[in-house]
């Protein structure tokens, strides 16, 4: 059972009210995300709020904003936001991607889609919300980026790594390609099952990368993977 709160070093996510938890998944991309050179931050489906406080911790100038559809899970993220060092500098916003505008694009865009494509779907509507691409397909969340992303921004995402491809795919109708891709498994001795990405509207070589989380089982952790959350984590 997922414990109500999360204590990282420099800030804290109650997550009681939020379909979906704290996770490997999402503090891993938080971190590997590179927040360097981006004015405006735009977090969508922030669920916690968990990635708009990594990038306002990350990147000491930012002005970040966070969109998060689940109206629970948005006031939950808003009360984050206010209790942490930065809530001066992150906004959330109760709505869908799909109906923000906004008057500046944004230099970066990170999202942590929900990814599965109808399949083991949740009796929960909330956490089938968060989790299931009926809501935000990969097609309209690339279109939302398409509008709100500056011309020469970056769009950060994580995925499971079978539906890489089609992510790609439309991405590139939209003229972007992969500019920073890491490949990630939890365990050596199994295939990888994420893949994080980058991408941008500018040509220039693919930067390829791997992670392993663990050595040898739970809580045994790679130097990679330590180092990379090193300034977020507890006990790292």
């Amino acid at each position: 059972m997922p414990k109500p709160s999360f204590r990282f070093k420099q800030f804290a996510v109650q997550q009681d009210r939020c379909a979906m938890k704290v996770s490997t998944d999402g503090v891993l991309f938080g971190a590997w995300v590179d927040y360097a050179g981006a004015a405006r931050i735009l977090d969508i489906g922030t669920g916690t709020g968990l990635l708009a406080l990594i990038a306002a911790q990350r990147n000491a100038l930012a002005q970040v904003d966070a969109v998060e559809i689940d109206p629970e899970a948005a006031a939950q993220a808003a009360e984050n936001a206010a209790a942490s060092p930065w809530h001066d500098r992150v906004r959330i916003h109760a709505m869908d991607v799909r109906r923000l505008h906004s008057a500046e694009p944004f230099d970066l865009v990170v999202c942590n889609p929900p990814y599965y494509a109808d399949y083991s779907r949740s009796p929960d509507v909330r956490i089938d919300l968060a989790k299931h691409s009926g809501e935000l397909r990969f097609d309209a969340l690339m279109a939302a980026v398409e509008r709100l992303l500056a011309p020469a921004g970056r769009f950060a995402l994580i995925l499971p790594l079978n539906r890489e491809r089609e992510l790609l795919n439309l991405a590139a109708s939209a003229g972007f390609r992969p500019t920073r891709r890491c490949v990630v498994r939890y365990v050596p001795h199994r295939p990888p099952k994420r893949v994080l990405l980058e991408l941008g509207r500018r040509e220039g070589p693919l930067r390829e990368e791997e992670l392993c989380v663990e050595r040898t089982g739970p809580f045994d952790y790679t130097p990679e993977y330590r180092a990379l959350l090193a300034d977020l984590m507890l006990g790292f």
